[in-house]
Order: C-alpha cells, then structure tokens, then sequence
C-alpha cells in the first residue's frame, strides 16, 4: 500500500466516523423536538402544563451532551492519526490501518537495504575490497584466487565486471627484463635542514657529509610522485629472481618473472644505515623507528630545542603513506629494502653488545643500557617492518670497506652481524636476512662473476663462499649507470643509484642526464634550502 493510498484510508475512516455521528446527533436532536411538541399539544394550556414545559426546556439534556462529547472525541482521535502519520508523534495505539502500513514500509526498508546490511553482504564487499587491492598492486591471481574462495558471490553484476576486467589486463601484460631493472637508494632524511647543514653547530665536515649524502623529505618526496608518474612500480630484489633446487640437489638462482602493465617499469629501493646513530641524534633526523597508534611503523623525533614528536619523518612513514594514497607504486605490496649496520644497535635501539653495562665506559652511558629490553623493542618493530612489506638486510656490521679488508677481518665483522643483528631479524621474521648491501659500495669484486676465473679481485671468491655459507644471495655495490644486475648461479647482484644532495647538484651544474629515467627537471627535485656548490665525500 503506497503512502497516498495509506493517508485516503484514513482521511475515509475519518470522515466515514464523523459523518455516522453527526447524523446520530441529528436524529436524536429531531426526535427530543418532536416529542417536546407531542407533549405541549396533550397536555392543554393548564399552568401546570406549562410550568412543566419551562422545567424541561431550562433544564440539562443529557443526550445532547453525550452526543457533543462522541463528535469531540472522534475529531481529537481522527487528528491524532494524522499526526502520527505525518509527523511521527505516539501516544495510544495503533488502528488497523495505519499498523499495516508500518510494516509494508519496514519491510520495504529491509528489501532495499539488505545487500549492504546482511552479513553474506558485508563479507562479499570486504571480499572485493581485498580483491580491488590485490589487482591495484599487479597481483591479478591472488585477486582472482580470492573471489574463487567465495563462490556465493561470483554471480554479483560487480564482481563478473571485476573478474571480466582482470582478464582483460591479464592479457596486456609485458614481462619485464630483470637486467634492466635501476636500484635507487637513500640515506636517512633530513627533517630539519638548517639544522643539519648549519657549519656553526656540526662543523663542515659533519654538515657537508649530511649535505652530500642525504636527501632531505621535501626531496624525497618530489622524487615519489615524480618517478610515480613516470609509471615506475616498486619490487623487491626477491622479485627479481629466486633459488630453485634442481634435480641434482643443488640449487640455482632463477630469473623472476615480473609482469606489468604497458607503459610501467620495476625498480628498487633501499635505505642504508636505518640505525639512527648517537651521533645524528639532535641533529635534525629521525632518531628511532617505534609501533604508532595504528600498529604500523613510524618515527620519533627530537628537534634542536630538545622537543620531541611522533611522525613522517623518514623514509617509511612516508612510503607508506604514499603508497596508502597510490596502491600501484606497489608491485605485490612490496616496499623498500633497509640494511642495518650493528656497532650503535639498529632502529634508535641499542642492541648491541657493546652497550652491555661491562662496556658502558665506551659509550659514556651511565651504568650502561638494559640491551634485553632495548633488543624485545627492536625485534618488534623489526616484525612491524616485515610484516609491512619491506625487506631487511646487512650493511654489515662496522660499516667497512668489505672490498679491501682482509678476510679474517670480513669475518669477524660478519659475525658481530649475524651475532648481534641478524639474530633479531631472525627472531623477527622466523628467517635470517639474506641481503647484503655494501657499505660505502664496495663490492668484494670486480665487475666479473664472483665465481668466474676471470675475476682479479684477491680474496673474492673466499670472501664471497663465507658471505654465501651465512645466507647471503643478494649482493649491492653503488654504481651511476642506469642499471647493472648480474645474475649468477648462485646469487643476483645489482648497483645502486644514489639520489643524494651531490648527485642532484653535480647533475644540475653539468647536465649530464643521468637521471633523466627517473624524471624530466632535477633542478624542480632539488631543494634549495642547501648550500651549494654541494661538497663531494
């Protein structure tokens, strides 16, 4: 029943009541004439008579007020429902009529609403939610296998188009050439500029190591949405190729397969030192990596005044945050690679062993640090890392030239890092890291297989064995080319490009277009807060 035909039922229930009564008061109103009339007629002219007649007609008659008091109360009653109806306001109960009507509308409600309040229905949107996310960041079969494992909704109008708009991508795809993939990487970001940079407070050493090998946030930043639309899509170094076991035991390093849209192209990204060290703190950067209120990672900071804030300021908040904002930059969820030295701890955490109370003197920390304590955080937030997409990895453990050192000194560093780091990542993540980024980029070899008989860098291929036995299958030097990946049996291995403020500064001055892949204007990434000309180091 529609509202009009709701509101005629009871506008005719209404008049129909009003109407029966009325007519009711008119009859009795006739007939208490009529017999007044009789009355005066039989009665003659006698004074009796007539004092009688006046008796009645100044008295009460009770039928006519019975009569007034039905026609009020069906007039009040009448209003009532229209109130109800039209604006809702209670008060007694219901008749028949305007009870049916209530509930034709509520299940007509219900009909409407059903799909978007039902359980089943609620289950099928967060399945395609998941699924939208899984084919926004190029996983096209897990979005796929997702809506498979809930057949009751494949028949809805929207997800036929979903599924019928994957296959259509699918089918577009062009594998990328894992040779050709460009690394990029970062140091820790400058917050505060002026800080960092000031000659005043850090001298010109200091300040003009941080201004030739940091990237400050408003660069980085510009460098995101640059490279994003460039069509860039971030992977992992695992994405480029993997160990396989063959049919003799042994096992191999195979070429990933990488499949992405037309007119996009994979590259990686990684930040070294995320240690946040004693000697950075208060000088403009981030000084430790912690769990925000939302569960994920982010950074604590501490400003030159000694006032500290929780926020976007390093690297990943603020990937994060980019990728929250643009899924696509984002081949399978996958982030940044970050590598950790371990002499100051890793994170702003300091877990190692030389912070023990035994060794408190060397550090001039009083009675030293509660290192268990500061490793149970670190292992935390080292899960939070994981568990988020991003790849954790050796930088090793002193931050020595790896490439000249002697292989009984690789080998004791190395173990410091297995020992003191890569236990945590291990604890962490249920497996030992299995990147290795040289520091200062010194590669153990030459541009030659690690294991060719070529190679003419001494000592490489014993380095390379004992690197290899602790899980190391990655390997990343530094070099300027666009890109260089080597993929050998047994390990893959990359150069990086470093974005920092030398690089920006020597490509603005000299025009060189190195890094004309990565976005057309270096002189629109380059913040101008720096002092030029930028120092080499």
């Amino acid at each position: 029943m529609t509202s009009d035909e709701r509101r005629d039922r009871i506008n005719r229930a209404m008049s129909s009541d009003y109407s029966t009564g009325t007519r009711r008061t008119s009859s009795s109103i006739r007939g208490g004439s009529s017999s007044r009339s009789r009355s005066s007629y039989s009665s003659g002219r006698s004074a009796s008579a007539r004092r009688r007649r006046r008796r009645r007609r100044g008295g009460i008659n009770w039928g006519q007020v019975i009569v007034a008091i039905l026609i009020s109360a069906l007039i009040i009653f009448g209003a009532i429902l229209l109130l109800k109806k039209f604006v809702g306001t209670g008060g007694g109960e219901k008749p028949e009529e305007t009870t049916e009507a209530v509930v034709e509308t509520s299940e007509e409600e219900v009909t409407e609403t059903e799909p978007e309040t039902t359980e089943p229905a609620r289950e099928a949107v967060e399945v395609l939610e998941k699924a939208r996310l899984l084919a926004a960041q190029y996983d096209y079969d897990g979005a796929l296998e997702l809506i498979d494992r809930e057949p009751s909704i494949k028949e809805l109008d929207s997800v036929r188009e979903f599924i019928a708009s994957v296959e259509e991508t699918k089918s577009t795809l062009v594998k990328q050439d894992v040779t050709k993939i460009t690394h990029v990487f970062f140091h820790i970001l400058m917050v505060d500029t002026d800080n960092a940079l000031s000659i005043d407070r850090w001298g010109e050493k200091q300040a003009g190591g941080y201004n030739s090998l940091m990237t400050t946030i408003p660069e980085f930043e510009r460098i995101l949405q640059a490279m994003y639309d460039k069509g860039f899509v971030l992977v992992s170094l695992h994405d480029m190729g993997h160990m396989e076991k063959q049919d003799d035991g042994t096992e191999k390093m195979v070429k990933g397969e990488i499949m992405l849209p037309p007119g996009k192209q994979a590259f990686v990204m990684s930040e070294d030192d995320v240690c946040y060290y004693e000697y950075m703190v208060g000088a403009g950067f981030a000084d430790k990596m912690i769990i925000g209120e939302d569960g994920r990672p982010t950074t604590h900071y501490t400003d030159k005044d000694g006032n500290e804030s929780v926020g976007d300021y390093d690297l990943v908040p603020l990937l994060d945050k980019f990728i929250d904002e643009h899924p696509d930059f984002s081949y399978h969820g996958h982030k940044a690679c970050l590598v950790f030295t371990g002499y100051n701890g890793v994170l702003g955490y300091r877990t190692d062993e030389t912070y023990l109370p035994e060794n408190y003197k060397e550090h001039k920390v009083e009675g030293g640090h509660d290192v268990e304590a500061e490793r149970a955080e670190a292992v935390k937030v080292l899960k939070a890392l994981y568990d988020d997409g991003y790849d954790l990895g050796s930088h090793s453990w002193g931050h020595r030239d790896m490439g000249g050192m002697s292989f009984e000194n690789l080998k004791i560093d190395s173990d410091k890092w297995e020992k003191n780091v890569n236990s945590l990542i291990r604890e962490a993540t249920g497996q030992g890291a299995d990147i290795l980024i040289y520091p200062k980029g010194a590669d153990i070899g030459d541009w030659r297989g690690y294991n060719s008989s070529d190679q003419k860098k001494e000592g490489c291929l014993q380095k390379f064995n004992y690197l290899y036995d602790l899980g190391f299958r990655y390997y990343c030097n530094v070099d300027s080319t666009q890109y260089w990946v080597q993929v050998g049996d047994t390990y893959i291995r990359t150069g990086r490009r470093a974005l920092d403020g030398y690089n920006f500064w020597y490509e603005i001055e000299n025009n060189k277009g190195r890094f004309t892949d990565l976005w057309d204007d270096t002189s629109k990434i380059f913040d101008y807060k720096r002092w030029t000309p930028v120092p080499a180091y």
